[in-house]
């Protein structure tokens, strides 16, 4: 006996049918979640690069800071070993031959220090930046500065840049109003004007107005300071630092006194680049400190495909250099304890 069922049965191509649609349906759906996934891993990916080359980069700045104070502090150090050889001598008597021979290896052994590929100081003995100023002075011979009898205009032409600069100093006006007074002046053309400690004018600018500083300028006027009203030249010069000027001592053949004046002025500049290099370090190990927090969050599977395209970015500077083998040894370390979590 035959039982019929109440069900008629599926042709084959209507189950190919069935099946063929369905596949498409999911295709179709999967197809956007696939880009989306591709697209967020990317930009996963961007981040992670994004941070461990801006670790690599302030690495490097770490380095350079903390190379920039052990200069400083060897020269420091040498300053206090040259004190010690002076204090032999009561402060009026002269320098020995054998004293004169300390002062002076001592001075180029620290201009050696000072200049050398690295210390990321500039000639002033400061730290070296992106920002650095342009400084000049006048010649020691000029003075714009002391009291005059009569009232003066001054004129500057800056060089062939054609802008100038216009001094009115009243008569018997005191050296502080007189400075004041350059000083009102001179900024109009965006040019800072300071006395250093020999109460000579120094001049200075940023990047952008240095050429006005480059050039000779040429004064003219009215005043016992421009004779005849005849126009003279004006050469600026970069102003010697504080090793220039302990030499310069030196040569001078001064008493053991102004020899060690000199070595605590010079001292003193060392001690201020000493703290504004720690407050460097300080900055960049907080920033440090706060990509560190947040790699926490990478996965060590992230950091090992990225390790070798990160070095390539990171260590473009050369392979010898202090500051990438730091870098690379900070990266390494977190490479290693990432790894092991």
């Amino acid at each position: 006996m035959l039982v019929t069922s109440s069900e008629k049965s599926q042709a084959p191509d209507a189950i190919k049918t069935a099946k063929s649609e369905s596949l498409v349906t999911e295709l179709k759906e999967r197809a956007p979640n696939q880009a989306i996934n591709k697209v967020t891993a990317k930009q996963e990916q961007v981040d992670v690069l994004s941070r461990w080359s801006a670790r690599g980069k302030l690495s490097q700045a770490l380095a350079q800071a903390e190379y920039s104070e052990a200069t400083l502090r060897q020269m420091y150090t040498a300053l206090s070993a040259l004190a010690n050889k002076l204090n032999t001598q009561t402060a009026t008597a002269k320098p020995t031959f054998t004293q004169k021979n300390d002062v002076r290896s001592t001075i180029e052994s620290m201009q050696k220090l000072a200049t050398q590929s690295g210390s990321g100081l500039n000639k002033q003995l400061n730290l070296r930046s992106e920002s650095d100023v342009s400084v000049r002075q006048l010649n020691a011979n000029i003075d714009l500065l002391s009291a005059r009898p009569h009232d003066e205009k001054i004129n500057l032409l800056m060089g062939r840049s054609g802008k100038s600069v216009v001094l009115n100093l009243p008569a018997n006006q005191g050296e502080a109003k007189n400075l004041t007074s350059i000083q009102t002046a001179f900024a109009r053309q965006d040019i800072n004007v300071e006395l250093d400690r020999n109460n000579h004018l120094l001049f200075s600018t940023t990047k952008e107005h240095a050429g006005l500083l480059d050039e000779t300028w040429i004064m003219s006027g009215e005043g016992v300071r421009v004779a005849a009203g005849n126009p003279i030249s004006v050469p600026l010069v970069q102003p010697s630092n504080p090793l220039e000027q302990l030499a310069q001592v030196a040569e001078s053949n001064s008493e053991i006194q102004a020899h060690r004046d000199k070595i605590k002025q010079v001292q003193q500049h060392l001690r201020s680049s000493i703290l504004k290099v720690q407050a460097q370090r300080k900055e960049l190990s907080s920033q440090l400190l706060e990509i560190e927090r947040a790699a926490t969050n990478i996965q060590p599977s992230e950091l090992t495909d990225l390790s070798s395209s990160i070095g390539e970015q990171v260590f473009n500077i050369g392979r010898n250099s202090i500051s990438t083998i730091m870098a690379q040894a900070n990266i390494t370390h977190s490479l290693v304890r990432y790894s092991l979590y």
